[in-house]
């Protein structure tokens, strides 16, 4: 059972039936995925439950403000172990996809703990959860997990405020994405009007890179490949760089949208190797092709217009694996007067 609101009201008779909760998200989280987990957990704290977040990095800078009422472990194999044993459910967020949650992964099977998966990506398969939430119409999790708390207890903090506009706002690319529509409008409006300072909210999470991190971009961008006419945009980023520059991955997070404001192009993508033998495929498209099908053949997933893989083997291997497929979608698209806008 994956979506809808049949499948709402089963996660509503899920949460009732349990009482220790432990919340997880994707590697390499992103504001939707904390910003879900921390408005998720405070909500069923207010129901009385034991809540526990666990994933299996570290939570960028940008979004430790978010945690200071609602810390965010990081992996570790003992803690692992003990959370999971102390849990009786699991919910997981921002991702329909297990190998997502990685080191996490592996302890479903090892502990008797019952799951539940809340999310909007594609999913091509139907959620390995008991109960499945997945609505990829709507803008990001964080607009799930707000109907959810609407349709419960109806009550906001303001932590679980800011912690869900920030998942709005950054999923939606500050309302510039194409996943932005009247219902993340409407959203974004409510919790202002509990109160939120949008610009403060921008502020902290944007204004927190390193120079380091800014270098790190420079670099990447000036190496900039351009493929298939211009339509394709590549970018690199090596295990060294993240070494030199004290990065680690969720670092990378914006890198891969900016060249979508060059005239002409369709596609871009970001390989990203943190590790050796460890390449996490980012790509965006500009509108006129879907490329969450490329990933999802791969073992990941996404958007229609935003989507991401993580495979094994060098850059130049990961490279040989999805450039074709992109090429060959951008080849057959006819000019467009806005110089490859839609």
């Amino acid at each position: 059972m994956s979506g809808g609101s049949a499948a709402r009201h089963a996660l509503t008779d899920w949460i009732a039936r349990h009482q220790k909760f432990l919340l997880t998200t994707h590697i390499n989280p992103d504001g939707d995925g904390i910003g879900s987990e921390v408005a998720f957990a405070r909500w069923l704290k207010s129901l009385g439950k034991s809540v526990r977040i666990l994933n299996d990095s570290i939570t960028p800078n940008a979004f430790l403000f978010l945690t200071t009422e609602d810390p965010i472990e990081a992996f570790e194999p003992e803690l692992a172990e003990q959370r999971f044993a102390e849990a009786d459910a699991l919910v997981v967020l921002d991702t329909s996809n297990r190998q997502r949650i990685g080191r996490l992964g592996p302890l479903i099977d090892r502990h008797a703990i019952s799951v539940a998966v809340i999310d909007h990506h594609v999913s091509h398969a139907a959620g390995f959860g008991s109960v499945n939430v997945i609505e990829p119409e709507v803008a990001a999790t964080g607009e799930l997990v707000y109907e959810l708390i609407m349709a419960g207890s109806g009550k906001l903090d303001r932590s679980s405020a800011e912690a869900l506009y920030v998942a709005l706002m950054t999923d939606t690319g500050g309302f510039r994405y194409s996943n932005t529509d009247s219902g993340a409008h409407q959203m974004a409006a409510a919790l202002l009007a509990l109160g939120l300072d949008p610009q403060q909210l921008h502020a902290r999470v944007h204004a927190s890179a390193s120079a380091g991190r800014l270098r790190f971009f420079g670099e990447a961008l000036a190496a900039l490949e351009m493929r298939a006419d211009g339509r394709v945009c590549v970018l690199e980023a090596a295990p060294e760089q993240f070494q030199r520059h004290g990065l680690v991955g969720a670092d990378t997070e914006g890198l891969v949208d900016m060249p979508r404001i060059i005239a002409g192009v369709e596609v871009v993508a970001l390989f990203s190797e943190l590790e050796p033998g460890k390449v996490k495929v980012s790509l965006r498209s500009t509108g006129r092709v879907s490329i969450d099908q490329v990933c999802s053949r791969l073992g990941g997933g996404g958007h229609p217009h935003a989507a991401g893989v993580l495979l094994r083997g060098t850059r130049a291997q990961a490279r040989e694996r999805v450039l074709p497929e992109l090429e060959a979608l951008v080849a057959g698209l006819e000019p467009s007067a806005s110089g490859g806008r839609p």
